[in-house]
């Protein structure tokens, strides 16, 4: 009894590790554009940029809390859940988009910079 329990948690512990590995957020491959636009009180921001394969989706933007309070660049991770090591997609660089609703970063804050893997797009904060 105490065997099968314990195979049977066993079983149920790979399953779930899997789970947690294909929910693991990585860094684009590149970001083209962006834009951050304050609207209604809230700082919208904007990027488009692309993966290396097809089967990348929940494309996020991550805020990086600041260093100080006064500073001058917000800035933000442009991440996606990456495809199953198992899965077949396509060896491709597709485009890739994603939108963020945040609270208006410090008074000192006049741009954002949108941080992918192999670069990154500093973009004004307009009104």
């Amino acid at each position: 009894m105490r065997a099968r329990l314990f195979a049977v948690s066993l079983a149920v512990a790979a399953a779930l590790g899997q789970a947690a590995a294909a929910d693991a957020l990585k860094p684009v491959y590149r970001v083209d554009s962006g834009s951050a636009i304050v609207v209604d009180r809230h700082l919208v921001i904007t990027a488009n940029g692309a993966v290396k394969s097809g089967g990348w989706d929940k494309p996020k933007l991550l805020v990086i809390e600041p260093s100080a309070p006064e500073a001058r660049i917000l800035k933000v991770q442009f991440v996606a859940r990456p495809p199953a090591p198992n899965e077949v997609v396509v060896q491709q660089l597709l485009p890739i988009v994603a939108r963020k609703v945040a609270h208006l970063p410090r008074y000192a804050t006049t741009e954002v910079q949108i941080i992918a893997e192999t670069n990154s797009v500093i973009v004004q904060i307009t009104q």
